[in-house]
């Protein structure tokens, strides 16, 4: 299918925040030197946030929208649609995107979407939320995105628990008859959904007994059935394939090559993939910012907490032209191109 196209719609401001507890996977007891060294040089973390017990994403992505409303100077009682992002609700009923209306004091008839994605979630995010600002005409929006994942880790799988991390982000876009248009490219293979999935916990398979028993994966991976499992090598296949593919056919659509971008800007999530998605497509590594090393992978969040770590400067005054992909849960991935002009990027909030 062509791109998807999104037109006169701008974005304005960017915020990100992450719990103020921070993990050194170099000091982290349950893994050897050999493996510590593997996570810190090879697939790139060394440093996570993990929320405490009652710190959940709405809270993250809650004081990231005050903050950033505050910056740009708008009221609450402005923002007409709210998308919020995040496989890591406060309830399972209802969605959080309501509570978030109420707390964040937007508009009673303001509209409020909860959007359960992944790692893709960030452009998956924008391309619903820019589509109904074109549909409905609504002048200003927010599209908050984030999860605190390590709570659905296994603290004891040392497969997974030196990798992800929690944060919360909010974007600001506006209604404008001149900006340039943004490009989406967006795929699922749903046939592969296991790859990356919390077995128990849902209605498919609810919560049981066996759920909360700890079973012995391999060395050193303990985890339960409502806990995350991942095959990290059909997530690297996957990423080499189906991700770097979607990033060329874009770029061929919309004629243009890699080195006529400013940056790529990728999901987060192992920087060997990464360094590979990067070459196949044509990038140069100085394209390609990281905030793995000092923020790990924050699932759906990463995309905003790169833009907000590694390129706030550059976005605060330079017009830059990008391309966002984000990819895994799912399996799903998305792209878009689009164009920023002096974004209000704040700095990394810490709660």
């Amino acid at each position: 299918m062509p791109a998807l196209v999104s037109n006169g719609v701008k974005l304005v401001g960017i915020s990100a925040a992450v719990p103020h507890t921070r993990e050194d996977n170099q000091h982290l007891d349950s893994l050897s030197e050999k493996a510590k060294s593997e996570i810190i040089n090879q697939v790139g973390i060394r440093y996570r946030y993990v929320s405490n017990s009652t710190e959940t994403a709405a809270d993250l992505c809650q004081i990231s929208a005050e903050k950033l409303l505050d910056k740009l100077g708008w009221k609450a009682s402005e923002i007409g649609l709210m998308i919020l992002v995040t496989q890591t609700p406060d309830h399972i009923v209802p969605g959080s995107a309501s509570q978030l209306q109420h707390k964040l004091g937007l508009p009673e008839n303001a509209i409020c979407i909860d959007v359960n994605q992944g790692c893709a979630g960030y452009v998956y995010g924008m391309s619903v939320l820019t589509g109904l600002m074109n549909a409905y005409q609504i002048p200003k929006t927010l599209l908050l995105v984030g999860d605190t994942i390590t709570k659905i880790v296994s603290p004891k799988d040392n497969s997974l628990w030196p990798i992800f991390s929690d944060a919360g982000s909010a974007t600001a876009f506006e209604l404008n008859s001149e900006a340039a248009p943004m490009h989406f490219k967006l795929g699922s293979k749903g046939v592969d959904f296991e790859a990356i999935h919390v077995p128990h916990g849902g209605f498919r398979y609810p919560i049981n007994d066996a759920s909360l028993k700890p079973e012995s994966i391999s060395e050193g991976v303990v985890r339960q059935k409502n806990h995350l499992s991942m095959n990290g090598q059909a997530v690297f296949t996957f990423g080499l394939s189906k991700v770097a593919s979607s990033i060329n056919a874009l770029l061929d659509e919309q004629k243009i090559t890699a080195l006529e971008l400013d940056y790529l800007v990728l999901h987060q999530a192992n920087q060997l993939l990464n360094n590979s998605i990067v070459r196949k497509t044509g990038f140069e590594a100085k394209q390609a910012p990281s905030s793995l090393y000092d923020f790990g992978n924050t699932s759906c969040a990463t995309i905003p907490v790169t833009l907000v770590s590694q390129l706030s400067d550059e976005l605060n005054s330079n017009s830059l032209k990008l391309m966002l992909t984000g990819f895994g849960v799912g399996l799903s991935w998305g792209s878009v191109i689009l164009s920023t002009e002096k974004v209000q990027c704040l700095p990394m909030i810490y709660t």
